[in-house]
C-alpha cells in the first residue's frame, strides 16, 4: 500500500539513510531541509517516489507553518530535524539556546499536532522523533541540548498515551556515536576516546539508524508505542 511520509531534516546524514530506507517507489514523500534543498532533489531523484522538497527555516514561524500545512496528510511522521549547539550553559549566547528551542521543542510539537488529526481519521499513523542518548547521559556543554532531547522523549511518551486508542504509534530513536553530523567534529579531536565510550568500541552509521525507524515504522512493530529505541553500540560512560 501506498503511503503519504513526512521526512524532516532530510538533507543530514541520517536524514538521507532514512529517506532511503523508508521511502518506496508509489509513495508520497514530503522532504524537508534548511537549507540544503540541492541535496534534497538528488535525494528525491535516487528515490523514484512522488517527493516534495520543502525548504524551512524553523526560526520562521512562517516557514514552520507551511511546512504543517503541507504534512497535514500523512501516514508516517519522522522528525529528524534538530540544531545541536555544544558550550557551557553561562555561556550559551541567547541565540544558541533559541535555536535548539526552536527546531528541537516547537517544530516537533507543531508538527505532531498538524498530523495528529489525519491520523485519527484513518485511525493509523505512525511519528518516529530522533533523540540522542544526550537524553539520558549527562555531558557537559549540552544541557540545553540535552534538555531540549528529553523533552521529546517525554513528550513521545505522552503522545503515544493520548492518542494509542485511536490506532496513532509514537516512538523515540536514540543515537549514540554515529559517524555522521555534528560528531565528526568531535572525532576529529578524540576518536579514539568516542570508541572506547561505546560497549562495541565502534561507531555507528546512519544507516544504524534507519534501520531502527525502519523496523518501528514497520507492521512488525505494530505493537510497539511510547518507546526509546537506543542505536548507540552499548554506550558504557557517563553518569
Amino acid at each position: 500500500m501506498n503511503r503519504n511520509i513526512v521526512i524532516t531534516g532530510a538533507s543530514s546524514a541520517i536524514g538521507a539513510a532514512i529517506c532511503r530506507k523508508i521511502v518506496r517507489p508509489g509513495d508520497t514523500a514530503l522532504l524537508h531541509c534548511f537549507r540544503n534543498d540541492a541535496s534534497c532533489r538528488q535525494l528525491a531523484e535516487e528515490l523514484g517516489a512522488d517527493c516534495t522538497i520543502i525548504p524551512a527555516d524553523y526560526a520562521e514561524p512562517s516557514a514552520l507553518d507551511r511546512l504543517c500545512r503541507a504534512a497535514n496528510d500523512c501516514d508516517i511522521l519522522i522528525n529528524c530535524a534538530a540544531i545541536t549547539k555544544t558550550g557551557l550553559l553561562v555561556q550559551m549566547p541567547d541565540h544558541d539556546l533559541l535555536s535548539m528551542l526552536d527546531a528541537n521543542i516547537t517544530a516537533l510539537v507543531k508538527l505532531c499536532r498538524a498530523v495528529v488529526p489525519g491520523m485519527l481519521l484513518k485511525r493509523k499513523g505512525c511519528i518516529i522523533n530522533i533523540s540522542s542518548v544526550a537524553a539520558t547521559r549527562g555531558n557537559p556543554g549540552q544541557a540545553v541540548y540535552a534538555g531540549t532531547k528529553g523533552f521529546m522523549e517525554a513528550f513521545t511518551r505522552s503522545l503515544a498515551a493520548e492518542y494509542g486508542p485511536k490506532g496513532v504509534r509514537a516512538n523515540c530513536v536514540a543515537p549514540g556515536a554515529i559517524e555522521a553530523g555534528s560528531l565528526k567534529e568531535l572525532l576529529a579531536l578524540a576518536p579514539d576516546e568516542v570508541r572506547q565510550n561505546s560497549a562495541l568500541r565502534r561507531l555507528g552509521s546512519a544507516d544504524d539508524v534507519a534501520a531502527a525507524v525502519a523496523f518501528l515504522c514497520s507492521d512488525e512493530a505494530g505493537f510497539i508505542s511510547g518507546r526509546t529505541i537506543a542505536v548507540d553500540g552499548g554506550f558504557s560512560r557517563g553518569v
